[in-house]
């Protein structure tokens, strides 16, 4: 338990910044955005600024709000969340506290880190009180990014079973989004995050080392073709 729940909070740290970013209208995607430089990141943020201070509530269609309200407040309840669990774990593993955000703070990476070290470092009990949280955090961010839809069909081949379409991602009984391969399928034991009913299973924290893998495999294949054709 201890290292999966590591695991997903090392994803939280990974994909918080795209959290921030969706809360800008017309950002969020499904995928990662591409990083951008200081300068474009500079651009963005004050044309935010410029575009907050010409709206006004009586403009035809326009809101006083230039973000999107819902991932806001996402972002905020999971802001406290991640504090609470740091704050929590300081007194059990005699560490000092991480100082609460401050007023307009939206940062949750450092809060992340701290229980992520503690975890890493401490027994394994440490981890299964806060598995449900961590899970929470997680999962709320990838609903935000639009990276869940549960009972998806995957257009994939897997790498190990070299069957397409049978890639589907799923809510397991616990609460936990994964994708689960429905093909006669049997990867060595190093390459499966788990097992469910006789499946191999790869959680959300998997997912970016998964689409490596599909994207090496199909690489393979395409070589070979054009070996073949030449």
């Amino acid at each position: 338990m201890k290292n999966e729940v590591v695991e997903d909070l090392e994803w939280c740290i990974e994909y918080w910044p795209d959290l921030i970013e969706a809360r800008l209208p017309g950002t969020a995607r499904p995928w990662r955005q591409p990083q951008l430089s200081p300068e474009a990141k500079l651009k963005r943020d004050w044309d935010a600024r410029i575009d907050w201070a010409l709206r006004t509530t009586h403009a035809l269609g326009e809101s006083p709000a230039p973000v999107d309200v819902a991932i806001l407040s996402t972002a905020l309840d999971l802001l406290v969340r991640a504090d609470d669990l740091a704050a929590d774990l300081g007194p059990v593993v005699m560490c000092p506290i991480l100082a609460p955000p401050g007023p307009g703070e939206l940062d949750a990476r450092p809060y992340l880190r701290y229980a992520a070290a503690r975890f890493a470092e401490g027994p394994e009990w440490l981890a299964d009180g806060a598995e449900p949280t961590v899970r929470h955090i997680q999962q709320k961010i990838a609903q935000a990014l639009c990276m869940v839809y549960d009972g998806q069909t995957l257009a994939v081949t897997c790498p190990w079973c070299s069957e397409t379409g049978v890639w589907r991602v799923q809510t397991l009984p616990g609460g936990q989004v994964a994708i689960v391969c429905g093909g006669v399928c049997e990867p060595p034991q190093r390459d499966v995050g788990t097992w469910w009913g006789g499946q191999p299973v790869w959680p959300i924290a998997q997912w970016p080392w998964l689409a490596q893998r599909v994207m090496s495999a199909e690489e393979k294949v395409r070589r070979a073709r054009e070996a073949i054709a030449s």
